[in-house]
């Protein structure tokens, strides 16, 4: 979810409409053209609207490959780059991740409902409906909130892609690519809490659901779990009141909604490129740095006692530690903003554990 613009030259048939749009609604001082940019220099005090006037330019232009962006770090000036057309993979691939990871979740879900089923018709059956169709739900539900808060803010968002793997839990998660840039802080704030939000009210009846059935299906007598680890639950389940026997095998679906809020939790980190770095960035702005920092030194601390966070603190710093600024960096967040960063910090409470699983002993 980079901002980062590939750069090509934007003299061509366009740069006259270019410069009477930005002009129609940016009242500027002077115009300054070069072979990569257009630069419009401007007050803030002649555009006492000048958040509005630019959402307008930037729907305007990006769906035609130009991209304006403000700096107003010393003069202030809205620059206008061209990027070059971007062919992006068809919806096939998103089908073909989908039913890769469909297969791969009920192949786990099979092998987590044997304690519970006797014959492998019904442990598939079972393994489907209580392991891979809750997790999928969770997962799909979560990227098709990011999905559909981008396109409500005219930003162009693939849809989900799917990670599967035969192994554990099914599946590595999943994601949306933005096809647009972000255009300022409310619309960054509001894509990175979408998910979250989106997934843990999905997850949060399933709680119930889940530990419905598990007393409904007790474990078969001398089947042991299919891995060897203990599960530790977040403070939600404390909450209310759940509580499982860590020697007896997990039920699949109160694994698969378990998965649910770990990628939750994982999620809101308020670090680099995941949800929680959108969310930590729109909110704060640059100051957000100190913030990644803070919390990827956390992750390393935290892998001394599960190493797993060492994996997603080496991923952070790979997909990038500090998270690119919007188009208009400058905007003011409003007060709902800010509720909804509050909510990410009390779903984030509820769901992390600094020991997700340990071995069985």
């Amino acid at each position: 979810m980079e901002t980062g613009i590939s750069q090509v030259k934007v003299q061509s048939d366009d740069l006259e409409y270019i410069v009477n749009f930005v002009k129609s609604k940016l009242v500027t001082y002077d115009v300054v053209v070069d072979p990569i940019s257009v630069k419009f220099y401007y007050f803030n005090s002649d555009n006492p609207d000048l958040t509005n006037a630019f959402d307008e330019i930037r729907k305007e232009l990006v769906p035609k490959n130009y991209v304006p962006f403000l700096n107003e770090s010393q003069e202030h000036f809205l620059e206008v780059t061209r990027r070059p057309e971007t062919h992006f993979r068809g919806v096939i691939v998103n089908l073909i991740l989908l039913i890769a990871t469909l297969a791969s979740t009920i192949y786990v879900g099979t092998l987590w409902a044997e304690p519970f089923f006797i014959g492998l018709r019904s442990r598939i059956f079972y393994g489907f409906v209580f392991f891979s169709l809750p997790i999928m739900a969770i997962l799909g539900i979560h990227e098709t909130g990011h999905f559909i808060v981008a396109r409500l803010h005219k930003v162009r968002a693939s849809l989900p892609f799917f990670i599967p793997i035969p192994y554990e839990i099914g599946t590595f998660g999943a994601f949306i690519s933005l096809r647009d840039p972000i255009p300022n802080r409310k619309v960054m704030t509001e894509i990175g809490i979408a998910g979250p939000i989106f997934g843990f009210v999905t997850a949060l009846p399933l709680l119930f659901v889940a530990n419905y059935f598990s007393h409904i299906y007790t474990p078969i007598s001398g089947i042991p779990s299919p891995y060897p680890f203990v599960i530790n639950y977040p403070l939600i389940y404390t909450l209310f009141h759940l509580h499982y026997i860590p020697t007896k095998p997990v039920f699949p679906m109160v694994l698969a909604v378990w998965v649910g809020m770990f990628a939750t939790a994982m999620n809101l980190i308020p670090a680099g490129q995941l949800d929680g770095g959108h969310v930590i960035r729109g909110l704060l702005g640059k100051k957000a740095n100190y913030v990644d920092y803070i919390f990827v030194g956390f992750l390393f601390i935290a892998g001394f006692n599960y190493t797993g966070w060492w994996i997603i603190a080496i991923l952070v710093v790979l997909m990038g530690l500090t998270h690119p600024p919007a188009l208009d960096d400058y905007s003011k967040i409003k007060y709902r903003d800010i509720v909804l960063g509050v909510i990410a910090l009390i779903m984030f409470a509820l769901t992390f554990t600094l020991v997700p699983i340990t071995a069985l002993t």
